[in-house]
């Protein structure tokens, strides 16, 4: 286990960028204001590669898998309807998801993939197939 010594002189601003690190990565102003980044896990295989990405709650017409430029862009919302009446604690909230990615030159973006299911998206991303070469006769 990992554990890291109090030091009452460390400030506030680094306190709580190493309590919650995705927090400080947007800035005001910038494209991700006002979302959440989803936790994603990146496989490869012999195929290709897939992108594990959870989404609680997100339903699929809620849900937008894009390809602008060289970017994969994710974006969704998941809209909660909380009964104001009675309400003692509300930790349950309404949230924007956005996450992009870089797509090489060896992904295929006319074949990527994207399925979700309980809350979870899985997105296959297909390598370009290699061009084969062929032998030169020499004359």
């Amino acid at each position: 286990m990992f554990m890291t010594k109090y030091n009452p002189n460390r400030s506030f601003e680094t306190m709580f960028d190493s309590m919650f690190p995705m927090a400080g990565s947007c800035k005001p102003g910038d494209d991700c204001e006002g979302f959440r980044m989803p936790l994603v896990n990146i496989n490869e295989n012999d195929a290709g590669y897939v992108i594990t990405m959870e989404l609680p709650g997100v339903d699929k017409k809620d849900l937008e898998v894009s390809v602008e430029g060289k970017e994969l862009v994710v974006t969704a919302e998941r809209a909660e309807k909380v009964e104001a009446e009675g309400l003692l604690r509300g930790e349950i909230r309404s949230e924007k998801f956005k996450r992009s990615f870089t797509l090489g030159e060896s992904i295929d973006a006319e074949s990527i993939k994207a399925k979700l299911e309980n809350g979870v998206l899985k997105v296959a991303l297909s390598r370009v197939p290699e061009s084969v070469g062929r032998k030169v006769d020499v004359s």
